[in-house]
């Protein structure tokens, strides 16, 4: 990742001015005037990114600082979006894909090597979140102390060869975004077996490829050397950064990933909303193809189920944030057919949170669910930190597990009352300076007949937190 594409102003300076040279370019495709890259799309497909590109900078909302009923990070910490800037915007995503690969494949030598002084600074001498910057377009900072480059310049020519690459890539993208969404996987035909003593490491929004991101699999890898013997999985619970394009699931998650391929430990792979926003077509093709993801038949949802727990990996990220053909239906089915079975469900988006909004209609589809008071625990991703919940809304037990590899503010580092229904909040910060980062991590689930442990680790292999479901 680059550091100048995780700085908001940036990205939607160069939103605006890619949406300015796409208006001109518009006008040379309808004069069929020689427009080089753009001979691949319409003046109509066109238009309907440059409507998009208008909305997203005008409405898009700056994220700041951590905010909450706990209080604010220290008055003097920069704002989130202008070290890791990750928007939900898809549009947004896309200018961060296109403008990166364009790089990486016109002007390589324009990519330094090492984050910006002030994110080292802030991360104690590592960088928080990239260790790569354009050249030539310097760090400043205004009188507020904001991170700043200058309004950015698509047609720079020390970046692109051609600017015209960026332009067409970005109309193609949300082309494909819009209008050329891959074909829902299915629902499988049946559960995965496995054993009663089973082990199963789950990790969230891993998929960054920062050295942050490697450190976590490494210490992933640590503790599946450790729990050798056992039935082992593995799961990530969605999204690879920006888009789930074909590369960086190639790069940032199939080239990391903590499962090799001789091992004899199987792999799945939730899809989450920045897989969808190139059509989730890598998600299926370049993931689920992958031997270590053979398990799960080339399908989005899955079942893994020991003689006494069942566990339900949901697509939440198909139909954005809610259950998409029929699988609120197919978990009552397996409840009926296993009603002694305890139940927990995997998925990307939260059904609620302390901090920020729950996947409004995922809850109401999976409502019948959870009226029958079977949901023993539900682990899910996509706000990036570690939560554990009290029994809430139908479910025994809940816990977000999104910080695998992109940062997050702390809302507060010393020891406050927690929300309801919180019951934990890992508030362990990482680095030394003003900006109170998260410490990444993931978590170990043991199963034991039927009682289950979860135990969190952090990034650098320590312990912190144990939950006990007892039988």
């Amino acid at each position: 990742m680059i550091a100048q594409l995780l700085n908001r102003e940036f990205l939607l300076d160069a939103a605006d001015v890619i949406r300015t040279d796409l208006l001109d370019a518009a006008e040379l495709i309808d004069r069929r005037e020689d427009v080089g890259p753009l001979g691949k799309v319409t003046a109509e497909q066109v238009q309907a990114a440059v409507e998009e590109l208008r909305r997203v900078t005008a409405e898009e909302p700056m994220e700041g600082l951590a905010s909450g009923a706990l209080g604010e990070p220290p008055s003097e910490a920069l704002p989130k979006d202008d070290f890791a800037y990750m928007p939900r915007e898809p549009m947004l995503a896309i200018l961060q894909t296109v403008i990166e690969e364009v790089t990486e494949d016109q002007r390589p030598e324009a990519i330094e090597s090492g984050a910006p002084e002030d994110e080292r600074r802030s991360g104690g001498g590592q960088a928080v979140m990239s260790d790569r910057q354009l050249a030539g377009l310097e760090l400043s900072h205004r009188d507020d102390g904001r991170r700043a480059w200058g309004r950015f310049e698509v047609a720079k020519p020390k970046i692109f060869s051609d600017p015209r690459w960026v332009l067409s890539g970005a109309v193609i993208l949300w082309h494909r975004f819009k209008n050329d969404k891959t074909q829902f996987g299915g629902l499988p035909d049946g559960p995965i077996d496995i054993a009663d003593d089973a082990r199963i490491l789950l990790v969230g929004d891993w998929g960054s490829g920062t050295k942050r991101a490697c450190k976590v699999a490494a210490q992933m890898r640590a503790e599946l050397d450790r729990g050798a013997g056992r039935e082992q999985h593995v799961v990530h619970l969605g999204d690879v950064y920006y888009t789930g394009s074909k590369k960086q699931y190639e790069r940032y998650f199939l080239a990391n990933w903590p499962v090799h391929e001789c091992d004899d430990i199987d792999s799945y792979n939730l899809v989450g909303n920045h897989d969808m926003y190139e059509g989730g077509h890598a998600y299926y093709e370049t993931c689920l193809t992958d031997a270590r993801f053979s398990r799960q038949e080339g399908r989005s949802v899955f079942a893994l189920r020991s003689s006494a727990w069942q566990f339900f990996a949901l697509d939440s990220s198909y139909a954005n944030q809610a259950l998409h053909g029929g699988q609120a239906s197919w978990i009552m089915d397996q409840l009926d057919q296993n009603p002694g079975h305890r139940t927990a469900l995997l998925s990307h988006h939260q059904l609620f949170s302390a901090y920020e909004d729950g996947a409004e209609q995922m809850g109401m589809d999976i409502q019948p669910v959870l009226d029958t008071g079977r949901v023993d625990a539900w682990f899910w991703a996509h706000e990036h930190r570690c939560l554990t919940y009290r029994a809430h809304r139908g479910v025994g037990f809940s816990s977000c597990i999104g910080h695998g590899g992109i940062p997050e503010y702390l809302v507060k580092m010393n020891p406050q009352k927690l929300l309801a229904p919180l019951k934990y909040d890992y508030r362990k910060k990482f680095g030394h300076g003003l900006e109170p980062w998260n410490t990444f991590g993931f978590a170990v689930v043991e199963l034991n007949g039927r009682a289950m442990r979860v135990r969190y680790m952090n990034e650098d292999g320590n312990p912190h937190h144990t939950e006990e479901l007892i039988a």
